[in-house]
């Protein structure tokens, strides 16, 4: 604003003051606002003309004071207190899933297999002078026990598999296993027992018989009690991992 006039394109006021090109008069904004047309949208087209027709027919925008508006958006935006859910809601929670014991899982399964397959071999069988006989796991010795913890060992080394990592299903394991190594080692004993006793049964229940074949009558252990040996040995270890590795 200026007293004078700088050049051609100054323009001045009713109070006589001049004022720079860029500065625009108050009727060439009211006039510039009239201009701006604001016909119903009739056609696909967008432009100048019909853009805040179109906006307001299709959005449903209002002439409404920009701070209102921000105002509105800012209540909405507003955090709702916490409610605990109906349950009416349909979301599903997951529960959270704890990775297998795989080292003690898998070592326990093949130590109950050895447990199961072992029970239902012969545990001893004749041997020296003796030409027929043999010892059923089951029916003549402890085979239905170790069969049992067999099972046993199996089903709590699949909770190992499962993620089920506590401490008291490796103790479990290696209760379980004891008992079947218990077993183990005094059908082997027994049997032992057995067949040092054989030649005396002999010549008790046959006096004339001869004494070097009494002697070398025997029995010899089988593969079977090996195996449940051997099983219930690898099922003790899986238990003791079970328990140490896990909470």
């Amino acid at each position: 604003m200026s007293d004078v006039s700088h050049g051609p394109d100054w323009w001045q006021d009713e109070e006589g003051k001049w004022y720079p090109p860029h500065i625009k008069s108050e009727d060439d904004v009211v006039a510039s606002k009239k201009n701006f047309a604001t016909a119903p949208d009739t056609s696909e087209e967008i432009n100048e003309e019909n853009i805040a027709s179109h906006f307001k027919q299709r959005y449903g925008w209002e002439n409404q004071p920009q701070t209102e508006s921000i105002t509105g958006q800012n209540r909405e935006a507003k955090p709702k207190p916490w409610a605990p859910s109906k349950g009416n809601s349909g979301a599903r929670f997951m529960r959270p899933s704890t990775p297998s014991d795989l080292f003690s899982g898998v070592i326990g399964l093949l130590g109950a297999g050895l447990l199961i397959i072992g029970s239902f071999i012969n545990w001893a069988t004749a041997a020296g002078s003796l030409t027929s006989g043999t010892v059923n796991a089951i029916s003549d010795s402890n085979g239905l026990g170790t069969l049992i913890t067999g099972f046993t060992c199996g089903v709590i080394s699949s909770l190992l598999l499962k993620g089920q990592r506590k401490r008291w299903v490796g103790l479990l394991l290696a209760m379980t296993a004891t008992i079947a190594l218990v077993l183990s080692i005094y059908s082997i004993a027994d049997i032992i027992n057995t067949s040092d006793g054989i030649p005396q049964n002999l010549t008790e229940r046959f006096p004339n018989i001869d004494s070097t074949y009494a002697n070398k009558a025997k029995l010899d252990l089988g593969i079977g009690l090996w195996l449940v040996l051997g099983g219930s040995a690898i099922s003790l270890l899986a238990g003791i991992t079970g328990f140490k590795r896990n909470a």
